[in-house]
Protein backbone atom coordinates (compact mmCIF):
# COMPACT_ATOMS: atom_id res chain seq x y z
CA UNK A 1 0.00 0.00 0.00
CA UNK A 2 1.50 3.56 -0.98
CA UNK A 3 1.49 5.62 1.88
CA UNK A 4 0.13 9.28 1.72
CA UNK A 5 3.42 10.95 2.24
CA UNK A 6 5.20 8.84 -0.87
CA UNK A 7 1.66 9.09 -2.95
CA UNK A 8 2.08 13.48 -2.46
CA UNK A 9 5.91 12.91 -2.93
CA UNK A 10 5.37 11.46 -6.15
CA UNK A 11 2.85 13.79 -7.45
CA UNK A 12 5.06 16.84 -6.21
CA UNK A 13 8.23 15.37 -8.44
CA UNK A 14 5.54 14.61 -11.28
CA UNK A 15 4.33 18.32 -11.26
CA UNK A 16 7.74 19.55 -11.09
CA UNK A 17 8.85 17.81 -13.89
CA UNK A 18 5.87 18.75 -16.43
CA UNK A 19 6.85 22.76 -15.14
CA UNK A 20 10.67 22.04 -16.22
CA UNK A 21 9.04 20.59 -19.09
CA UNK A 22 7.32 23.67 -20.18
CA UNK A 23 9.92 25.96 -19.04
CA UNK A 24 12.65 24.17 -21.52
CA UNK A 25 9.89 24.14 -24.35
CA UNK A 26 9.61 28.16 -23.57
CA UNK A 27 13.18 28.57 -23.58
CA UNK A 28 13.82 26.55 -26.83
CA UNK A 29 10.99 28.82 -28.22
CA UNK A 30 12.69 32.26 -27.63
CA UNK A 31 16.02 31.28 -28.35
CA UNK A 32 15.22 29.90 -31.89
CA UNK A 33 12.83 33.44 -32.31
CA UNK A 34 15.53 36.12 -34.25
CA UNK A 35 13.35 39.04 -33.75
CA UNK A 36 13.11 38.20 -30.00
CA UNK A 37 16.96 37.44 -29.48
CA UNK A 38 17.90 41.01 -31.00
CA UNK A 39 15.82 42.60 -29.30
CA UNK A 40 17.04 40.78 -25.67
CA UNK A 41 20.77 41.25 -27.02
CA UNK A 42 20.05 45.13 -27.35
CA UNK A 43 19.84 45.12 -23.26
CA UNK A 44 23.14 44.37 -22.95
CA UNK A 45 26.21 46.20 -23.11
CA UNK A 46 30.03 45.85 -23.38
CA UNK A 47 31.97 46.96 -20.57
CA UNK A 48 35.60 46.38 -19.04
CA UNK A 49 36.22 43.91 -16.92
CA UNK A 50 38.90 41.71 -14.99
CA UNK A 51 39.10 39.22 -17.86
CA UNK A 52 40.59 39.55 -21.35
CA UNK A 53 37.27 39.98 -23.28
CA UNK A 54 34.82 42.80 -22.06
CA UNK A 55 32.20 41.64 -19.92
CA UNK A 56 28.45 42.00 -21.25
CA UNK A 57 26.24 43.62 -18.68
CA UNK A 58 22.69 43.41 -18.13
CA UNK A 59 20.93 46.64 -18.85
CA UNK A 60 17.40 45.91 -18.34
CA UNK A 61 15.99 44.81 -14.48
CA UNK A 62 17.77 43.42 -11.69
CA UNK A 63 16.85 41.01 -8.34
CA UNK A 64 17.63 42.20 -5.32
CA UNK A 65 21.06 40.02 -5.48
CA UNK A 66 22.18 42.32 -8.29
CA UNK A 67 21.34 39.43 -10.82
CA UNK A 68 19.68 40.72 -14.56
CA UNK A 69 16.35 39.37 -14.54
CA UNK A 70 14.25 39.43 -17.83
CA UNK A 71 10.14 38.93 -17.66
CA UNK A 72 8.65 37.02 -21.05
CA UNK A 73 5.61 36.52 -21.90
CA UNK A 74 6.47 35.84 -26.08
CA UNK A 75 5.70 32.14 -26.70
CA UNK A 76 4.93 30.91 -23.01
CA UNK A 77 1.36 29.65 -22.73
CA UNK A 78 1.01 31.13 -19.24
CA UNK A 79 -0.93 34.65 -19.67
CA UNK A 80 1.25 36.04 -16.83
CA UNK A 81 4.75 35.00 -18.48
CA UNK A 82 7.76 33.90 -16.58
CA UNK A 83 11.36 35.17 -15.00
CA UNK A 84 14.56 34.03 -16.26
CA UNK A 85 17.95 35.03 -15.24
CA UNK A 86 19.29 37.47 -18.34
CA UNK A 87 22.79 35.13 -18.23
CA UNK A 88 21.35 32.26 -18.19
CA UNK A 89 19.00 33.03 -21.07
CA UNK A 90 21.93 34.53 -22.59
CA UNK A 91 23.93 31.14 -22.03
CA UNK A 92 21.48 29.35 -23.71
CA UNK A 93 21.24 31.42 -26.70
CA UNK A 94 24.87 31.12 -27.62
CA UNK A 95 25.82 27.60 -26.04
CA UNK A 96 22.26 25.71 -25.71
CA UNK A 97 19.60 24.54 -23.19
CA UNK A 98 21.12 24.11 -19.46
CA UNK A 99 19.20 21.76 -17.04
CA UNK A 100 17.85 23.41 -14.04
CA UNK A 101 20.16 22.14 -11.91
CA UNK A 102 22.76 23.21 -13.85
CA UNK A 103 24.52 26.98 -12.33
CA UNK A 104 26.17 29.27 -14.11
CA UNK A 105 29.49 30.31 -12.61
CA UNK A 106 30.98 33.29 -13.62
CA UNK A 107 34.65 33.74 -13.82
CA UNK A 108 34.82 37.37 -13.97
CA UNK A 109 32.66 37.62 -10.65
CA UNK A 110 30.46 39.93 -12.32
CA UNK A 111 26.69 39.57 -11.41
CA UNK A 112 25.44 41.61 -14.81
CA UNK A 113 27.75 39.99 -16.95
CA UNK A 114 26.17 37.65 -20.10
CA UNK A 115 29.16 37.09 -21.74
CA UNK A 116 29.19 32.96 -21.91
CA UNK A 117 32.95 33.04 -22.69
CA UNK A 118 33.00 34.44 -19.09
CA UNK A 119 30.88 31.43 -17.55
CA UNK A 120 31.50 27.70 -16.65
CA UNK A 121 28.27 25.29 -15.59
CA UNK A 122 29.02 23.74 -12.45
CA UNK A 123 26.88 22.20 -9.72
CA UNK A 124 25.41 23.51 -6.64
CA UNK A 125 28.38 23.37 -4.49
CA UNK A 126 30.64 24.92 -7.33
CA UNK A 127 28.18 27.29 -7.46
CA UNK A 128 28.92 28.21 -3.61
CA UNK A 129 32.27 27.85 -3.35
CA UNK A 130 32.23 30.49 -6.81
CA UNK A 131 29.82 33.09 -4.66
CA UNK A 132 32.39 32.70 -1.76
CA UNK A 133 35.55 33.74 -4.04
CA UNK A 134 33.26 36.71 -5.37
CA UNK A 135 32.73 37.92 -2.21
CA UNK A 136 36.74 37.38 -1.60
CA UNK A 137 37.64 39.85 -4.70
CA UNK A 138 35.03 41.94 -3.92
CA UNK A 139 35.47 45.88 -2.95
CA UNK A 140 38.24 46.71 -0.42
CA UNK A 141 39.86 43.61 -1.07
CA UNK A 142 40.03 44.06 -4.72
CA UNK A 143 42.97 46.18 -5.96
CA UNK A 144 42.39 46.83 -8.88
CA UNK A 145 38.70 48.57 -7.98
CA UNK A 146 37.96 51.80 -8.87
CA UNK A 147 36.18 52.75 -6.18
CA UNK A 148 38.05 54.25 -2.67
CA UNK A 149 36.40 54.37 0.61
CA UNK A 150 35.36 58.08 -0.06
CA UNK A 151 33.31 57.10 -3.32
CA UNK A 152 31.83 54.37 -1.51
CA UNK A 153 30.37 56.41 0.87
CA UNK A 154 29.40 59.14 -2.08
CA UNK A 155 27.52 56.56 -3.16
CA UNK A 156 25.90 55.66 -0.46
CA UNK A 157 24.61 59.34 0.30
CA UNK A 158 23.64 60.06 -3.36
CA UNK A 159 21.26 56.67 -3.15
CA UNK A 160 20.23 56.49 0.00
CA UNK A 161 20.01 60.08 1.02
CA UNK A 162 20.02 62.76 -2.26
CA UNK A 163 22.69 64.87 -3.25
CA UNK A 164 22.87 68.71 -2.02
CA UNK A 165 19.20 69.01 -4.06
CA UNK A 166 18.18 66.02 -2.00
CA UNK A 167 17.63 64.83 -5.13
CA UNK A 168 18.11 60.78 -5.25
CA UNK A 169 20.37 59.26 -7.63
CA UNK A 170 19.54 56.08 -9.40
CA UNK A 171 21.82 53.06 -9.57
CA UNK A 172 22.50 53.80 -13.58
CA UNK A 173 23.17 57.32 -12.93
CA UNK A 174 25.59 56.05 -10.35
CA UNK A 175 27.15 53.95 -12.46
CA UNK A 176 27.85 56.17 -15.46
CA UNK A 177 28.94 59.09 -12.77
CA UNK A 178 31.91 57.06 -10.79
CA UNK A 179 32.68 54.87 -14.62
CA UNK A 180 31.47 51.66 -13.18
CA UNK A 181 28.93 48.93 -13.61
CA UNK A 182 25.72 48.80 -12.56
CA UNK A 183 26.42 45.44 -10.79
CA UNK A 184 29.11 47.42 -9.12
CA UNK A 185 27.04 49.93 -7.61
CA UNK A 186 23.91 47.28 -6.62
CA UNK A 187 26.88 45.64 -4.52
CA UNK A 188 27.88 48.48 -2.76
CA UNK A 189 24.38 49.63 -2.23
CA UNK A 190 23.42 46.12 -0.40
CA UNK A 191 26.25 45.31 1.41
CA UNK A 192 27.75 42.50 -0.41
CA UNK A 193 31.21 44.58 -1.49
CA UNK A 194 32.59 47.20 1.16
CA UNK A 195 30.89 46.27 3.51
CA UNK A 196 33.04 47.35 6.50
CA UNK A 197 31.85 51.08 4.69
CA UNK A 198 28.66 50.12 4.43
CA UNK A 199 28.05 48.98 8.06
CA UNK A 200 30.02 52.15 8.70
CA UNK A 201 27.52 54.42 6.77
CA UNK A 202 24.51 52.87 8.54
CA UNK A 203 25.93 52.78 11.93
CA UNK A 204 26.31 56.58 11.71
CA UNK A 205 23.10 56.99 10.52
CA UNK A 206 22.29 55.08 13.74
CA UNK A 207 24.04 57.34 16.14
CA UNK A 208 22.32 60.17 14.48
CA UNK A 209 18.36 58.55 15.26
CA UNK A 210 17.63 57.77 11.73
Amino acid sequence: MVSYATSKRSATEKTSSVTDMTKRTHLEKLVRDEVWVDRFMSKIAENPGPLATPCWEWQGGLDRAGYGRIHVKKHCEKKTGRNFFAHRVCYMIHRGYIEPEEFILHQCHNRLCCNPDHHQLGDHNENMKDLADSRRVAGENNHNSKLDRDKVWEILELYYAGDADNVLWSIAEIAEEFEVGRGTISDVLYGRSWKDTYDEFWGEDDDKGM
